[in-house]
């Protein structure tokens, strides 16, 4: 098969493997949970337009800070797509000329069409923003979103080159590969100081710097270019390259696994050694259950990263409904309580595949009794930290009690029927 057909082929499989577990995410959970974020953006983002042009608030330097780093972040979405698989390096060994030509050059293609989806995305979430700000708004939109986009394509010919061996005349070496140091310089530093000279020349100037930085981006895109000496030069390091193939699938996974199980997909127990302070308080003198159920909540790749950002994401919603009514910020507090007892619930069902723990003399009454116990601490947390962010956010004293009483009956209603129904479910 020709390489270009290859790479097309595993694509469609791709996209059929992304329609099923698109399915599965778009769920009751995470289809209420959009509905009730994006209401509350929307509302906080209109709160925050209609504050007058005139006033300082749209003159702080801080609104430079908050633009780049926003578009930063949506510099980091979007990797090198290539399909790669483990079996690669045995099956297509020999044939490294033609993937790199044509498989990789596709796989380019396509990765950068993505990015610049996102790029696009990002650019215009802050339209309304820089046309307050800025009295030649459109010129640095425009620049924003070709340096956005521009940038985004070196980053991943940059990728690209890191999956092949040259000879060492041919490579340019400043940082050890994929190291905190290079990732630093190419992903924030750089892009941060265009963004900034973007942001603070004159219209003049800005039409400068986007000359020479379109310039500096053609030649370092020929400097990456394939061309049929360099493809017969080079090699794929196929180690490298599965690797990142593989890493690049975990990633989307991880998303999809965000509001709904994915089936199949590989888990790792990883210890965080900055929470072991915090967990040996946790689990002393506590039942053999409790002890395991705490040590993998804070050791899974996972759920615990999950349950914190959900936590986040609620309080950051919270906090931007200052004005909105009390009866919509209850229910985006009382949904991140669901959400994060949602997501604490494969912790149960992943520990009782274990067969050692099916072996332990405990019955299933005191494993799921010792589990609730769980949900009932994390509950307590997230209830409390909702409630500090209404109280520093609106300060007004009906809504903390209305919240207050809200969440208290939310927890107990999931302790006294939701849990032990979801428990009772998984079991059959």
């Amino acid at each position: 098969m020709k390489a270009s057909d290859l790479f097309w082929r595993r694509f469609r499989d791709e996209q059929r493997t992304s329609a099923k577990y698109l399915r599965l995410l778009f769920n009751d959970h995470f289809v209420i949970f959009l509905i009730i974020a994006l209401g509350g953006i929307v509302l906080a983002y209109r709160e925050l337009l209609s504050t007058p042009q005139s006033m300082m608030f749209w003159r702080s330097n801080w609104w430079q800070v908050i633009i780049i780093t926003w578009l930063l972040i949506g510099l980091q979405i979007g990797d090198l797509i290539t399909y790669f698989k483990p079996a690669d390096r045995l099956y297509l060994l020999g044939n490294d000329s033609e993937i790199i030509k044509k498989y990789l050059t596709r796989s380019v293609n396509l990765s950068i069409l993505y990015a610049s989806v996102w790029q696009a995305v990002f650019v215009s979430a802050i339209i309304p923003i820089l046309l307050r700000i800025y009295v030649s708004g459109l010129l640095r939109i425009s620049s924003l979103l070709i340096f956005a986009i521009s940038y985004k394509l070196l980053l991943l010919l940059f990728e690209r080159d890191k999956l092949f061996l040259k000879q060492r005349l041919q490579t340019i070496t400043i940082f050890e590969a994929n190291s905190t140091a290079e990732g630093l310089l190419f992903r924030v530093l750089l892009p941060s100081i265009f963004l900034e000279f973007i942001l603070i020349l004159t219209q003049t100037q800005v039409y400068i710097l986007m000359s020479a930085w379109l310039v500096l981006m053609v030649v370092t895109a020929y400097y990456f270019h394939i061309s049929n000496h360099k493809a017969n030069s080079f090699a794929i390091n196929w180690a490298i390259a599965t690797q990142q193939a593989q890493q690049q699938k975990q990633r989307v996974l991880h998303f999809f696994a965000l509001f709904a199980e994915i089936p199949n997909q590989p888990k790792s127990i990883k210890r965080r050694r900055y929470l072991d302070f915090c967990l040996e308080r946790l689990i002393k003198n506590k039942p053999a259950m409790l002890r395991l159920y705490w040590t993998r909540l804070a050791r899974d790749p996972e759920i615990l990263t999950l349950v914190l950002r959900l936590i986040i994401v609620g309080m950051i919603i919270v906090g931007l409904l200052q004005t909105a009514p009390d009866w919509l910020v209850a229910v985006v507090c009382a949904l991140t309580v669901y959400l994060v007892n949602f997501q604490l619930l494969p912790l149960f069902s992943d520990t009782q595949k274990k067969i050692w723990t099916r072996l332990m003399p405990i019955t299933n009454s005191q494993k799921q009794s010792e589990f609730i116990q769980v949900h009932r601490l994390v509950n307590y947390i997230v209830c409390t930290l909702l409630i500090i962010t209404v109280a520093v956010t609106s300060k007004s004293l009906q809504r903390i009690l209305l919240l207050f009483v809200l969440l208290i009956v939310v927890t107990i209603a999931l302790q006294k029927s939701y849990i032990p129904y979801m428990i009772k479910k998984m079991k059959k």
